[in-house]
Parts: structure tokens; C-alpha cells; sequence
């Protein structure tokens, strides 16, 4: 049985006075990062069971690892910087007693449990996972003096900032938005109309009205418009559009791999007959995610560290989608699938299935963008293998650096047959921009490496 021995050290620091747990092993106990990573890994898990859209799981990581940042960071205070004020409203947080010792594994841990069972639906699977963790940390314990104390009074805290939370993101606009009429999205040549093989309604049309975590608004970066709608042949708009036709038609073996590895459609439907099946599958901030734990491997994390990398990654994700959706649903542009049928070829199907939204601009590009543009000037550039899609029958795929793995998720768009050029290319262009402010405005480390 492992056992630690504390004494309490009270420490200076440019944010106050901090309560720190010293020990033989006290360098040791936050050195693992495992635990983080099961938790993202987690809610990969029971997103995909659950099946919500790219949008709002890219909210769920956010808030799930603030909410962990925010419990653990004030035993980190040497090092790390709050969140509070750093992001939009986010002003109050509970703040620990700084006379007291805490675990600020179990801190994060509660907070994580917290906020996941808030806003996903399977508690079974994350309090499964929370028992265990707790019990093996609660077993450090046993002969320790007030061990017990220390055990209840890290997960409450933990609690009580996941709570805060909670109420913080009741006003993002989410639970509005849940109650809005059926959108009503313009009809007329060169606009967005449902596509094969669902016909589905427009998602997630108003999450351009979200409140983003650190830009000043949906449109504070905007985008390049799409190419002039033109039906004539060798005008601009007809040319990108026989460009993703004449590829899907000579697609190789390398590119169909390069789609389906970035397809990221967390529902993919297909039928058989007049039965219609679901596919569930990984979601592009999901891929992401898990390329964050890529860096924090490289760089060997310890906890503190992977929290950092998780939540800068997460509110990447959040606000680069609330950009995205804010051009989709302002430019409201056609699907290549839409235009070839009716003017091209009536039987030609892209290679993957078009998502249900508006074309311009591409959100896996806009969000691959921002995330790598964390991850490189957070982990720097290194090559790595991803594995993320083996799950899914896909194999391994190599990449020199972040960057190289976004452009490749954009061009795969292209590919697939449901973006086009312009799409891609101002998605990747948005994203880097979303990324390096982020990076800029969010001063979580001290001093920042």
C-alpha cells in the first residue's frame, strides 16, 4: 500500500498566499497526468453513445476542463494563472482555504465528474470511473493524520467550482437556442437546401449565437465570402465545383483514405432497403482531443500540464465552431452535392455523406486550424504517429507537425466531394487566426514557455 506524509507549507506568491501539501512524495503525486487523459477519453465515449452534434461537443470539453483547471489551479499558483477573468464572465469562481491541505488530483477529478454528469447522459459509465479513481487516491490516505478531512474537503471544492460553472453556462445562449422554432433558412439559387441521403434540417443554425469563452463575438474574425454563385460553365463558381466533381471521379486510394480518416461525422446514416442504420463515429473536436494527449505524451505531462493542454484545446474548439456556424448561417452557400446533381450528373454521390449545414466555410478545416495552432505553440513542432481512428477499422497515419494534420483534415473535405476550395481554405485561414488569439489572450502560465 502507497503511503504519503504531509506537512503543511504556506508560500508567497504574486497571487497570495497558497496552501501547498509537501511530502516525500509530493513531486511524485501530480507527476501522473492518467487521469485527466481518462476523463477526456471519457466523454469521447459517451458523446459518441449520445450522439450530439460537432458544435456542442466541442462545448462539453471546454466547460468540463475549465471547471478541472479552475479547482486544481490554486495549488499551482506558483505556475498557473486563473481563468477568472480571463474568460467571458467567468469572474467568481469558489476559491479554496488557504489554510488548509488539499489534493488537487481529487479537486479536478470532482469537478470533471461534475460538470460531465451535468451535461451528458450516461452518469453510469463517468461515476464508474470517478469510484475508482477516488478509492485508489482515498487508499494514499489511510494512516495519513486527518486523511480523511483532506479526502472530503478536495472534492468538495472540486464540487463547488464544477457547481459554479454550471450556473456560469446556464447564459451561454444553449438552453435559449434548445427553445427556438424550426429555423427557417432562405430558399433560392445558389443557397444551402437539405441534402441526400437524410434530407436533414439545417443544425445547430443558431449556434453562431453561443457566447464565445474568449473572442469579443461570433464575427470578430471573419472569413473571405464564397465564390459568386454562377451556373455558367468556366465561370468561377462552376469551376470549383467541377474541381471536386472531376476528383471525386479519378479519387485514388490514398485520398479515400485520407477522407474517411478525417470524416468525423459523430452520425453517419446509411440505409439498406427502406431501413435506415447509424453509424456512430468520433467527432472532429473529439480528434482533436485526442491529439492533445499526443503532445502531452511527447512532452511527458504531468497533470497540470495535461489540464492546460485539454482546456486551451477545448475553448479552441468552442469558439472556432461559433465563428464557423456565424458565417454558414450568414452566407447560407450550396453544397457541391446539391449543384452537381442538378446540373452535372444526377446519380453522383460524394465519397463521404454531407453534413447537414450550410457549405461555406468548411468547420473542420476552421477548428483543425485553431486546435493546431494550440497544440504547436504549446508542444512545439514534432512528428507523431495518429492513431485515433483505429477504433473505426482506419489505420495509422503519420504527420510532420500539427499544422500538417489540419491542412491534411481540410484538403480531405475536398476530397470526400462536400467543400469546396474556397471553403477549405478560408476555414484553415479563420481557424489559425482564432488560434493565435486565443493563445494570446489566455495567459495561463507564468512565465509562459
Amino acid at each position: 500500500m502507497k503511503h504519503i506524509f504531509i506537512c503543511i507549507a504556506v508560500l508567497l506568491s504574486g497571487d497570495g498566499i497558497i496552501a501547498k501539501v509537501t511530502s516525500l512524495s509530493d513531486s511524485n503525486i501530480y507527476r501522473s497526468a492518467q487521469f485527466v487523459h481518462d476523463w477526456n477519453a471519457k466523454m469521447t465515449d459517451i458523446i459518441m453513445e449520445d450522439g450530439f452534434s460537432p458544435a456542442v461537443i466541442a462545448k462539453h470539453y471546454a466547460y468540463a476542463n475549465i471547471a478541472a483547471y479552475t479547482a486544481a489551479q490554486p495549488g499551482f499558483a506558483q505556475m498557473y494563472r486563473p481563468l477568472t477573468g480571463q474568460i467571458n464572465l467567468y469572474t467568481n469562481p469558489p476559491f479554496p482555504d488557504t489554510s488548509l491541505m488539499y489534493d488537487w488530483r481529487l479537486c479536478a477529478i470532482a469537478a470533471y465528474r461534475t460538470i460531465v454528469n451535468k451535461v451528458l447522459y450516461r452518469s453510469q459509465y463517468s461515476d464508474s470511473m470517478y469510484k475508482a479513481q477516488v478509492e485508489s487516491i482515498e487508499e494514499e490516505y489511510e494512516e495519513v493524520k486527518n486523511g480523511d478531512d483532506i479526502v472530503s474537503r478536495s472534492i468538495k471544492h472540486g464540487e463547488s467550482v464544477a457547481k459554479y460553472t454550471i450556473a456560469w453556462f446556464k447564459d451561454d445562449g444553449h438552453i435559449k437556442n434548445q427553445g427556438r422554432p424550426r429555423y427557417n433558412f432562405p430558399r433560392g439559387k445558389g443557397y444551402w437546401m437539405p441534402t441526400p441521403p437524410e434530407f436533414a434540417d439545417p443544425l445547430d443554425p443558431w449556434f453562431k449565437t453561443m457566447r464565445p469563452l474568449v473572442l469579443d463575438s461570433a464575427r470578430q474574425f471573419k472569413p473571405l465570402p464564397p465564390v459568386t454563385y454562377d451556373e455558367t460553365p468556366n465561370s468561377p463558381f462552376y469551376d470549383q465545383v467541377m474541381q471536386v466533381y472531376i476528383t471525386s471521379k479519378n479519387i485514388d486510394a490514398e485520398q479515400k483514405e485520407i477522407a474517411a480518416f478525417w470524416d468525423c461525422n459523430p452520425i453517419k446514416a446509411w440505409h439498406q432497403g427502406h431501413f435506415v442504420f447509424n453509424t456512430r463515429q468520433i467527432s472532429p473536436g473529439g480528434h482533436w482531443m485526442s491529439l492533445a494527449k499526443v503532445g502531452c505524451d511527447y512532452k511527458q505531462a504531468n497533470m497540470m500540464e495535461a489540464i492546460e493542454a485539454y482546456t486551451l484545446v477545448g475553448i479552441s474548439l468552442f469558439d472556432a465552431f461559433i465563428s464557423c456556424w456565424a458565417e454558414k448561417y450568414s452566407s447560407h452557400s450550396i453544397r457541391p452535392v446539391t449543384f452537381i446533381n442538378k446540373f452535372i450528373d444526377s446519380t453522383w454521390e460524394p465519397y463521404l455523406q454531407t453534413p447537414p449545414f450550410p457549405e461555406h466555410i468548411s468547420g473542420h478545416s476552421t477548428i483543425s486550424a485553431a486546435s493546431a495552432e494550440i497544440l504547436t505553440r504549446l508542444f512545439g513542432e514534432f512528428s507523431y504517429q495518429d492513431s485515433t481512428e483505429v477504433r473505426f477499422g482506419l489505420p495509422v497515419r503519420s504527420f510532420t507537425n500539427y499544422h500538417a494534420a489540419a491542412w491534411e483534415a481540410s484538403v480531405s473535405r475536398i476530397y470526400g466531394g462536400i467543400h469546396f476550395r474556397r471553403g477549405c481554405d478560408e476555414g484553415n485561414r479563420l481557424g489559425k487566426e482564432i488560434g493565435g488569439y486565443i493563445w494570446d489572450k489566455l495567459n495561463l502560465r507564468k512565465p509562459r514557455e
